[in-house]
């Protein structure tokens, strides 16, 4: 046991100095600052050992306690995540603003197509209500009983038509065809895919972004020194009023192709218009703390794999959550290996190893953690606005023109 004593069974140093190992033994705090000490274990390595027999792989060092108590703070864990992994901090409000504009960008040829439709739709039905009247009032003089105007954009033909027809075969029919009903009704459809983007931007301007989720730190949790839990960046998810959902179900149905039919269904239809989130990306961390290490490390690597082993059957792991096991060690201080090529062992075993000293060394980029995303900062969306506003003009003059013509109570 020692080299200045004979006697294998008495301690060879310190306040127990000559007792019987058993006496040093039961004191569990003085058998954890003396594993926590590098060159008595590397002098005493079988009564060390003793030690851990005793007590159980469970024995913490006061160097360890300290090193459990700073992992606790935010700081640090994010140093300790940045060194192992900078992408962290990738998805910032430029990250986010940049997604959104892509997809309004991608939608913007669906909304100019949407626009020109209900444009020309509304032209045509104003036309079509300037003739009804006069056929109201020379029914038998008037010929032209049938008209022919372009399909709403929210509606869907699988015959591929592009115009819609209407027949006043009776001079009844006028009053049940009356084309102002019409008119409202597409006016209707047009208003709740505006309203779809007017929530959209709502919910952006009222919503506080979050590029990092605080971290769930946990201690001694079933296996693991240390386990800390970080969400680094959540998703966008608007919630959208009942009569967006309900224009979802009416004019944005996905129609079944049950007998593999070509249906001429309208771009606008078989668009995907719900917002695709970035993915929500949380990564588990399963953190092992050693005040030092030397030439036992494989003694360290062989716990460590042990403990992922019994994670793995023990614990339910999300699908969707990148699994990472670290070492965090405040000194190496082995003499048969260099600490890089120890650093490339326990990588070999997809485990990182890191120095305090290291972790204290980073420096964090400078980064935006909470913020709102103004609607005016995503080009596309106010294009997409300024094309729907015009629509909105169009159909303020259509209103004066029906409430004209009801006015001087013309026939319909």
């Amino acid at each position: 046991m020692s080299k200045n004593k004979k006697d294998n069974n008495l301690v060879p140093f310190g306040r127990y100095e000559g007792q019987p190992i058993e006496v040093l033994l039961a004191e569990k705090s003085y058998c954890a600052w003396m594993v926590g000490q590098a060159s008595i274990r590397e002098q005493y390595p079988e009564l060390c050992d003793l030690a851990f027999k005793e007590h159980g792989p469970g024995l913490k060092t006061p160097s360890h306690n300290r090193m459990q108590a700073e992992y606790m703070t935010e700081e640090v864990s994010l140093r300790l995540f940045y060194m192992v992994n900078p992408k962290i901090f990738n998805h910032d409000k430029e990250y986010y603003v940049h997604n959104l504009n892509d997809y309004f960008a991608d939608k913007m040829p669906i909304v100019k197509m949407v626009c020109e439709r209900m444009n020309n739709r509304i032209s045509e039905i104003k036309k079509m209500a300037i003739e009804v009247a006069s056929i109201s009032e020379n029914w038998n003089k008037n010929e032209k009983k049938s008209f022919t105007i372009p399909v709403s954009p929210f509606k869907n033909y699988t015959d591929g038509r592009t115009q819609e027809e209407f027949l006043f075969s009776t001079p009844a029919s006028l009053i049940v065809s009356n084309p102002e009903e019409l008119y409202r009704n597409t006016v209707r459809d047009f208003d709740l895919f505006y309203a779809f983007f007017e929530e959209f931007r709502s919910y952006l301007a009222e919503s506080q972004f979050k590029q990092i989720s605080p971290c769930k730190t946990s201690f001694e949790k079933k296996f693991n020194d240390v386990t800390i839990e970080i969400t680094y960046h959540e998703e966008i998810n608007p919630k959208f009023s009942a009569r967006v959902e309900k224009f979802f179900e009416r004019a944005l149905h996905r129609y079944p192709t049950g007998n593999n039919e070509k249906h001429n269904y309208p771009d606008f239809l078989l668009a995907d218009w719900r917002y695709a989130n970035p993915k929500k990306t949380s990564e588990l961390y399963y953190v092992e703390l050693k005040p030092s290490i030397g030439d036992d490390y494989h003694m360290v690597l062989n716990q460590i794999s042990n403990r992922r082993e019994q994670n793995k059957k023990n614990i339910q792991q999300k699908r969707s959550q990148t699994v990472r096991y670290l070492l965090v060690i405040g000194a190496y201080d082995g003499t048969g290996v260099n600490f890089e090529n120890v650093k490339k062992i326990f990588n070999n075993e997809e485990i990182d190893v890191v120095l305090e000293k290291d972790i204290d060394n980073v420096k964090l980029p400078k980064i935006e953690s909470d913020f709102r995303i103004s609607p005016f900062e995503i080009p596309a969306l106010n294009e997409i606005f300024n094309d729907l506003d015009s629509v909105k003009k169009t159909i303020r003059s259509a209103n004066e023109f029906f409430a004209d013509r009801s006015n001087r109570a013309s026939g319909f």
